[in-house]
């Protein structure tokens, strides 16, 4: 019965971090600038240990650093289409943002195929003609977004 008090204390601490956590990433999200650093942060990190291997490769580094970038200004793109859908219910915003997935995944499959020893299995059937269907794909999508009318 004594330890009562220190869960309920913990519970309060809890939601008001949660709360202000929340308040935190509510600021983030409105505003694209701090958005954009926050998922380029998020990127890089998860993407450094690919960067790493090759430090003494600086062609590697290059081409491998190009589609870290890449995939974090789509990673963006996507969220910032995906929250004006959420604030307009806009089906061209929608189209916009299933586009901006697609280039996503394009970038992931140039990502592997530029990386040492994923090469030989990228060529195999996945990396013939996948991201030129998913290019394609996206530029469809692009142009639905512009061309739809909406009533």
């Amino acid at each position: 019965m004594k330890l009562q008090p220190i869960y309920h204390s913990l519970g309060i601490r809890l939601v008001e971090c949660t709360a202000a956590l929340r308040i935190h990433l509510t600021k983030i999200v409105e505003s694209k600038p701090k958005l954009l650093a926050l998922i380029s942060i998020i990127t890089l990190v998860v993407f450094v240990p690919l960067i790493i291997p090759h430090i003494h490769r600086p062609h590697l580094i290059y081409f491998i650093s190009m589609h870290v970038a890449s995939i974090a200004i789509s990673t963006f793109l996507i969220t910032a289409s995906l929250l004006a859908y959420r604030r307009t219910r806009s089906t061209k915003i929608l189209y916009t943002s299933v586009g901006f997935s697609s280039l996503l995944i394009v970038e992931l499959l140039f990502l592997l195929e530029v990386i040492p020893g994923t090469s030989p299995a990228m060529q195999r059937g996945i990396y013939v003609g996948l991201p030129h269907m998913l290019l394609l794909l996206m530029l469809t999508l692009f142009g639905l977004g512009v061309l739809k009318v909406e009533k």
